[in-house]
């Protein structure tokens, strides 16, 4: 496919094709395997949750954690945890702590730091 050529010809033609255009490159993307080039076109698509799945995915955890930190409550609950725990097997507590509250989990961020002989 074209699609940076359809995407730039859509924006100066037709400005509502866009979107669309951005999620269907996205999900193009995600079918041949690049993952991390996937992640903005469904920004840009307004697709939240396909962008932080294929951070995740992608092992962009980083990256992930900023989209969901942008989310309602009702989307960013369900990756905190995960969020968290990939941090805290990492060795980033600190990242993993504040992931740990946000999930309303204060008792993994203890149990975290009591493993790592920090409390």
């Amino acid at each position: 496919r074209m699609f940076p050529r359809e995407v730039e010809l859509s924006r100066r033609m037709f400005p509502r094709e866009v979107v669309a255009l951005e999620h269907e490159w996205g999900n193009w993307l995600v079918d041949q395997k690049q993952l991390d080039a996937a992640i903005n076109h469904f920004i840009e698509a307004g697709q939240y949750v396909k962008a932080i799945e294929a951070a995740i995915q992608a092992r962009q955890w980083s990256k992930a954690g900023q989209i969901v930190d942008m989310q309602d409550d009702d989307v960013a609950e369900r990756y905190y945890k995960l969020i968290g725990q990939h941090f805290d097997e990492t060795k980033h507590f600190d990242k993993a702590e504040r992931f740990y509250i946000k999930a309303r989990c204060p008792q993994m961020a203890v149990e975290m730091y009591t493993r790592a002989n920090k409390w």
